[in-house]
C-alpha cells in the first residue's frame, strides 16, 4: 500500500535537501522519501557508506501507479525548495490535483517561491536547520548516523557557519546534534570550501611555519602564525593544510587579536587530541577539536602542547605483533600452475616469491588466474610476479604499516627481519589488531581527497579559454545528468608536465583532443552533451564509446571521445580486450602506464580535483614509465613500443620493474601473437615523434625489431644507415618537398630495416604490415641499381655524368629515390643531390607535338625527349636549344635504345 506522506527535495538532491527530507520522515508518519535524478557526489558517498532509504522518482511510481492515480497520497512534504520546477514531475501533478502539501524552505525570498500550501520556510542557513528544531521537540532519540548526516547539512550550507546567512539558530542545533553524539570529524570528511584570498594568505603563512616533529615513527607538524582582526574559517584552513603536509598529526595555532585559537587534527589512533586541547579549555574528539585561550603567547601555547604530547601518547602496535607466521611461500622457479593449487588449497590470494632464500616478489591469485587463462601455467612464477615490493620491519609501527598499505593499495605486506622473511600481515591481520574497529577502506569520498589535488589555478592559468569552459560545460552538464565526469589520460600528463616545467605560456603543448570517462552511462552523457554543444555526434556502442566533433570559436574542430568508465580483460594474449563497465578507479587501472592513468574531475564544486590512485604523479615528477600490473605487456606487447615512444619523448626511463616485465614479454615471442596493424599503428606514431631515431636505437637494443620482422638483424650498419635516412628526409624536406609527395615514413624505414631481410620472410613481412604489393620488387630494384653504381664508381668518367642517375632511376617512385640517397656514399650523393634538384626544375620548351609535326612517329618522340633531357643534365646544350638539336644523333640514339624497350 502507498504511504500516505511523500517526501521530496530538488533534483539531484545535496546533503541539505537529503538530510531535510530524513529528518521529516521522522515527524511524519506513514512517510517515504522520494528522489529525482542522483543525489549529488559527496551524499551519493555518504550513502555507500551509511545505508539510509529512500525511494527514486522511476521505481516508486512503477510501484505505486495506480494508487497515485486513485489519489491516495494524502500530503506532499518539501525540503530545501518551493520551485515547483525542480521537483519530480508526478508530485507536481499531485499538488496541482488539490494533494495538501507542507514547505520546509530555507530561501522564502526568491523569486521561485511559486507552490502553494502550509509555509514552514524561514530565513536560515540550511533547511535541515528548521526541521531538526521541530524534531528535537519531539524528544525523539537520534541514532549517532542520523544526527551526523544533520551536522554535515548544516555545516555545508553555512559553509561552516562564514556563509553570511548563518543565523544563531544553525548554531544553536548543531549544538544539540554535537551534544546528543554527532560525529564532528565526519563532516570534514564530506563538506569541502574554497578559500577566500584572507584565508589563501593565512593558509601561506601557516605553510611556510611548520615545525616538524617525530615521535617514535609518528610525524607531527605544528604551525603557527599571528594577525591582527579574526579571520573565519580556520577549520577550513586546516583541512587544507592537512591534506597538502599530509602528517599524522597536525596543530595550528593562530592569533587573532588578543585570542589565540587552536585547531588540531590526526589520522591516527595513538594520540588523543580532546586529551591535549581540554588543557585550554577546549576539546572536541580523539582525532579532531579546538581551543580558543587568552593571555599567552603562542610560544608558550606551541611549548605546552609538545609537553603534553608525549604523556598522551599510547604506546604503538608494532608489525612483530600482528603480523601471521609462518609465511606461505612458493620458490620462483615453480610453475603458476602450482601457485594456482596452492591459492586453491589455502585459501591464499597472495604469496610471497622466494629465491636463493631471499625475497624477490609477490604473486597475486589475480595474476595468477589471468597467466593461467592466457595459457601461461607451465611458465615460472617469476615470469608474472611484481618486482616492486612493499615491506616493513618487525619493528615497523601499524600506523605506518597501515598508511604504506592504504597509499600503496595493496591487500598483504611481507615482515622483513635482518632482510629475511618472518611475517606477513593482511587487512584482516590489521582488523584483528583493531578489535574490528579500524576501517581500513577508505570511504570513496576519503580516498578520493586523500589521494587528490586541486589544478584548477593552474587549468585556469594554461589552458586556452576555449578548452577550459568546454571542460567546465562538460563538468555542468554531469551534474545535470547526475554523473561523475572525468578528463583522462595524455591531457592530464601534458597539463602536469606544463605545471612542473611552469611552461604557462605554452597553451599548444595541450591537445585539442579531450579523452573523457564517465562514471555511468557514457553514451547517454554523450547525447546529452552533443545536443547542448549542437556537435556533431557518432557512436560506438560496441564498446560503450561515442565522439563528438565540436567547432569552437576559434573555428577548430575539438574531438571529444567520451567512454564508460571500464575495466577491460585479455581471453588471449595480444587480442584486442572485452570490456565491462566499472568505477573510474578500476578504469584508469587498466591503462598502460602510471604517467597516463590520472584523471581530472570536471564535475562543478570539485573541478580540477586530480585523481590519483596510484601514485603517478610521483612517477611523472621522477620521469619513470611503469606498468600497473605485471601481465601488462603480456596481455597488450604494443605497450611496449608506447613505453619506449613515451621514454624518448620525454626523456623518461623505463623503471627496473618494468624493463624486466618488458624484456621478458619480447624474449618470450609475445610480439608474435599481435596483429600486424596493431604493431605498426604503433610503430608510426614513434615515426611521428620529433627524434624517432632515439626510439628506434632503443628498440634495437632491446632486440625489439628482431621480433618485429622476422628474421631481421639490428647491427651498427643498418643504425647508420637509419641515420642517414632521417638526415636525407631533412634534406629533401628543405630543397626537395616535391619528392615527399605520397611518401610514408614508415615504408622508408623499413627499406633499411628490411634491405637484408631473405626474400621468404620478406614475403611473410609484406603480408602482416599491409605493404604495398610491389614493395618487395621496388626494395630489390633499388639494392641492384646500387650495386650497379658501386660498381661503376671505379669508373669515375661512366659516373661524372648527371645523366648517369637518369638512366639509373628512370621509372623511380619517390621512396626509391629516396632510400637510395641512405646508401650512396657521401661523394655520390653530392652529385646525385646536384642531379635531383635539376631534374625537377628541368622543363623543355620543345614537346612531342613539335617532334610529330617534324616527322617523328611513336617511340621515336619519347626517345628523342629523353635524348635531350639528358644532353640538357649534361650542359651538352643549354636551354632553348632543344629544337636545334641534331636529327641524326636522335636516330642514332633511337636504335640504341630500343633493345632495352
Amino acid at each position: 500500500m502507498v504511504p500516505k506522506i511523500i517526501i521530496t527535495t530538488h533534483k539531484n538532491a545535496d546533503f541539505d535537501g537529503f538530510a531535510g527530507c530524513v529528518a521529516a520522515s521522522l515527524i511524519y508518519e506513514d512517510s517515504i522519501i522520494v528522489l529525482e535524478g542522483e543525489p549529488q557526489q559527496n551524499l551519493k558517498e555518504f550513502l555507500n557508506i551509511y545505508d539510509i532509504q529512500y525511494e527514486k522518482e522511476n521505481n516508486f511510481i512503477k510501484e505505486y501507479q495506480e494508487e497515485i492515480k486513485n489519489h491516495k497520497v494524502e500530503k506532499v512534504v518539501i525540503v530545501d525548495t518551493a520551485d515547483i520546477n525542480r521537483i519530480p514531475e508526478f508530485i507536481k501533478s499531485l499538488i496541482e490535483q488539490g494533494t495538501e502539501v507542507d514547505i520546509y524552505d530555507h530561501h522564502p525570498e526568491l523569486k521561485e517561491q511559486n507552490i502553494k500550501g502550509n509555509n514552514y520556510s524561514k530565513e536560515v542557513g540550511s533547511a535541515t536547520t528548521l526541521i531538526v528544531q521541530k524534531l528535537l521537540e519531539t524528544k525523539i532519540v537520534l541514532p549517532d548516523t542520523y544526527e551526523t548526516l544533520f551536522l554535515i547539512a548544516i555545516h555545508e550550507d553555512t559553509g561552516n557557519f562564514v556563509y553570511s546567512t548563518t543565523t544563531p539558530l544553525d548554531h544553536q542545533i548543531s549544538a544539540e546534534l554535537l551534544k546528543g553524539g554527532a560525529r564532528i570529524e565526519e563532516v570534514e570528511e564530506f563538506v569541502s570550501l574554497e578559500m577566500t584570498k584572507e584565508q589563501k594568505e593565512l593558509f601561506d603563512k601557516l605553510y611556510n611555519n611548520v615545525q616538524e616533529l617525530t615521535l617514535e615513527e609518528i610525524t607531527i607538524h605544528i604551525t603557527y602564525s599571528e594577525i591582527d582582526k579574526f579571520i573565519g574559517g580556520l577549520n577550513v584552513i586546516t583541512h587544507k593544510l592537512f591534506e597538502t603536509l599530509t602528517p599524522d598529526v597536525l596543530f595550528i595555532v593562530v592569533k587573532m587579536g588578543k585570542s589565540i585559537h587552536i585547531v588540531a587534527r590526526s589520522r591516527i589512533e595513538e594520540i588523543d587530541l580532546n586529551k591535549i586541547l581540554s588543557l585550554f579549555g577546549g576539546g572536541g574528539h580523539k582525532k579532531a577539536g579546538s581551543a580558543k585561550i587568552k593571555g599567552l603567547r603562542i610560544e608558550e601555547v606551541i611549548d605546552k602542547i609538545k609537553k603534553e604530547l608525549s604523556s598522551s601518547f599510547t604506546p604503538v602496535l608494532k608489525a612483530k605483533h600482528i603480523m601471521s607466521s609462518p609465511v606461505r611461500t612458493i620458490l620462483s622457479f615453480e610453475t603458476v600452475e602450482r601457485a594456482h593449487e596452492l591459492m586453491f588449497q589455502t585459501g591464499h590470494s597472495g604469496l610471497p616469491v622466494i629465491s636463493d632464500n631471499k625475497l624477490v616478489g609477490i604473486v597475486t591469485k589475480k595474476d595468477i588466474e589471468k597467466a593461467m587463462k592466457h595459457g601461461l601455467k607451465n611458465a615460472p612464477v617469476k615470469a608474472i610476479m611484481s618486482t616492486n615490493l612493499k615491506v616493513v620491519d618487525v619493528e615497523t609501527s601499524l600506523t605506518q604499516v597501515r598508511r604504506i598499505m592504504a597509499e600503496a593499495d595493496i591487500g598483504r605486506i611481507p615482515v622483513l627481519k635482518d632482510g629475511i622473511l618472518v611475517g606477513i600481515i593482511t587487512r584482516t591481520d590489521l582488523l584483528r589488531a583493531t578489535n574490528g574497529v579500524f576501517n581500513f577502506s577508505l570511504s570513496p569520498i576519503l580516498e578520493e581527497k586523500y589521494k587528490s589535488q586541486n589544478l584548477k589555478e593552474e587549468m585556469e592559468k594554461i589552458l586556452p579559454i576555449s578548452i577550459l569552459n568546454l571542460l567546465k560545460l562538460i563538468g555542468l552538464y554531469g551534474n545535470e545528468l547526475g554523473l561523475n565526469v572525468y578528463i583522462v589520460g595524455g591531457f592530464v600528463r601534458d597539463l602536469l608536465l606544463a605545471i612542473r616545467s611552469k611552461s604557462y605560456g605554452s597553451k599548444k603543448a595541450i591537445p585539442y583532443d579531450l579523452d573523457v570517462v564517465v562514471e555511468g552511462d557514457g553514451l547517454l552523457f554523450g547525447r546529452y552533451v552533443a545536443k547542448q554543444l549542437r556537435a556533431k555526434y557518432v557512436e560506438h556502442p560496441k564498446f560503450h564509446t561515442c565522439s563528438i566533433f565540436y567547432k569552437n570559436g576559434e573555428n577548430k574542430i575539438i574531438r571529444i571521445d567520451i567512454a564508460t568508465a571500464r575495466t577491460e580483460y585479455y581471453e588471449e594474449a595480444g587480442e584486442l580486450p572485452k570490456v565491462e563497465l566499472s568505477t573510474i578507479k578500476k578504469d584508469l587501472y587498466r591503462r598502460d602506464f602510471s604517467i597516463n592513468a590520472m584523471a581530472i574531475k570536471l564535475n562543478s564544486g570539485s573541478f580540477g580535483i586530480l585523481m590519483d590512485f596510484f601514485n603517478c604523479k610521483k612517477d611523472l615528477e621522477e620521469g619513470k614509465i611503469r606498468i600497473l600490473y605485471p601481465l601488462s605487456f603480456i596481455e597488450d606487447p604494443t605497450r611496449i613500443l608506447r613505453a619506449i615512444r613515451f621514454e624518448q619523448r620525454f626523456g623518461f626511463e623505463i623503471e627496473p620493474n618494468t624493463l624486466t616485465k618488458l624484456e621478458e614479454a619480447v624474449e618470450n615471442g609475445y610480439f608474435e601473437k599481435v596483429t600486424g596493424m596493431r604493431i605498426r599503428d604503433e610503430f608510426e606514431k614513434i615515426l611521428e615523434e620529433p627524434e624517432p631515431m632515439k626510439a628506434i636505437k632503443r628498440m634495437g637494443s632491446l632486440k625489439i625489431i628482431f621480433h618485429l620482422f622476422e628474421t631481421t638483424y639490428y647491427s651498427p650498419t643498418m643504425e647508420k644507415d637509419l641515420e642517414k635516412l632521417f638526415e636525407v628526409k631533412e634534406f629533401f624536406k628543405k630543397n626537395l618537398p616535391n619528392y615527399l609527395n605520397k611518401v610514408r615514413l614508415f615504408h622508408l624505414v623499413l627499406y633499411v630495416l628490411l634491405q637484408y631481410t631473405p626474400e621468404d620472410s620478406l614475403k611473410k613481412i609484406t603480408a602482416r604490415y599491409g605493404l604495398p604489393k610491389d614493395f618487395i620488387k621496388n626494395l630489390m630494384q633499388v639494392k641492384n641499381v646500387y650495386s650497379e653504381i658501386s660498381k661503376d664508381f671505379k669508373d669515375k668518367e661512366n659516373i661524372s655524368k648527371l645523366s648517369y642517375f637518369y638512366d639509373k632511376t628512370y621509372g623511380f617512385q619517390n621512396e626509391q629515390l629516396i632510400f637510395l640517397a641512405v646508401k650512396l656514399s657521401e661523394e655520390l650523393l653530392e652529385k646525385y643531390y646536384e642531379y635531383l634538384i635539376k631534374v625537377e626544375k628541368l622543363k623543355l620548351s620543345i614537346t612531342g607535338k613539335d617532334l610529330l609535326n617534324k616527322g617523328y612517329e611513336g617511340v621515336q618522340i619519347k626517345a628523342k625527349l629523353e635524348e635531350i633531357k639528358k644532353k640538357l643534365l649534361n650542359c651538352e646544350i643549354q636551354p632553348g636549344e632543344e629544337k636545334k638539336f641534331d636529327i641524326n644523333l636522335t636516330i642514332q640514339f633511337f636504335y640504341v635504345i630500343i633493345p632495352k624497350i
